[in-house]
């Protein structure tokens, strides 16, 4: 009998540390955190095309991610209007759901909704156009494997307010001419709604905090001739410890091939204005994470 009343209260005690332990774990796993970045870097390169017409930008972002892997975040950065028309500041807000299966695979589902306050294609003052909105939802999904990863996107709403008004052919776009001035037969046929995205890329960490990646990937524009790409990145991000924890520093190459239709491509601001928005080139940046 007293052997048997020693076990129960052996078993008694694990059973009540186990779930102390338990608890433990739980309160040290917030239900909520809040990553959040600053950066300033070169050039705002967007797969593989310059959104500050090749100048640099002050980027952040805010995400609030729940333990159960749904997340929504904010990001923001300068832009160009001579790109963009009449924008100044790409604010975009996301929503999905991420979390991991089978050890080392790992998903992402959700969309992105980019928002360019004021800008419009009626307010270029080069050329007259119809109004449209930049305005974009863009749908993704992604899978990974450790190191590896594929991506995907659909866009149910037009591509950036592009229409065959502002960015058509020279047969669908007479009135305004050739809007891309490095394919003369380049253009807009018709509705941009489905242009779609899909790319691969890869992350490995080495020694001493520093990370090598690279990706490709090719957009897809829809009704569209000469204006898809291919864009590729290939880069290396060192991350720093101590009293410097937080701070990063990253340099990446990124180009394009595909398309000739983005070479020299007359600014909406200024018609002498140019620039090849999809240029090879090395881009540089530093970034703050709290």
């Amino acid at each position: 009998m007293r052997k048997s009343l020693l076990l129960v209260a052996v078993l008694g005690t694990l059973a009540s540390s186990q779930a102390v332990m338990a608890a433990e774990a739980a309160a040290a796993t917030p239900t909520w955190t809040f990553p959040t970045s600053v950066s300033l870097v070169s050039d705002y390169i967007w797969r593989g095309q310059s959104q500050t017409w090749g100048n640099p930008a002050v980027q952040a972002g805010i995400e609030a991610d729940h333990v159960s892997g749904a997340y929504v975040g904010f990001w923001g950065s300068n832009v160009s209007s001579h790109w963009l028309p009449n924008a100044n500041v790409e604010m975009d807000f996301s929503a999905g759901f991420r979390n991991t299966f089978a050890t080392d695979f790992k998903y992402d589902i959700g969309g992105t909704y980019i928002y360019y306050p004021d800008a419009d294609f009626s307010k270029a003052p080069v050329f007259a156009y119809q109004k449209s909105k930049l305005n974009t939802l863009e749908l993704y999904g992604s899978l990974g494997w450790k190191w590896f990863m594929v991506k995907g996107g659909y866009m149910p709403t037009k591509f950036y307010g592009w229409n065959t008004n502002n960015s058509g052919t020279a047969a669908t776009n007479p009135p305004n001419g050739q809007s891309f001035a490095g394919d003369a037969s380049a253009g807009l046929t018709g509705d941009t709604k489905g242009s779609y995205y899909y790319s691969a890329s890869a992350s490995y960490d080495f020694p001493m905090a520093i990370n090598v990646a690279g990706e490709v990937g090719h957009q897809t524009i829809a009704n569209s001739t000469g204006l898809d790409w291919t864009w590729y990145k290939l880069g290396v991000t060192k991350t720093f410890e101590g009293t410097l924890a937080g701070w990063s520093v990253n340099a990446f190459y990124t180009g394009t091939t595909g398309s000739d239709a983005y070479k020299g491509f007359l600014s909406f601001d200024k018609a002498s204005d140019t620039s090849t928005v999809d240029k090879s080139k090395f881009v540089v940046g530093i970034t703050k994470s709290f």
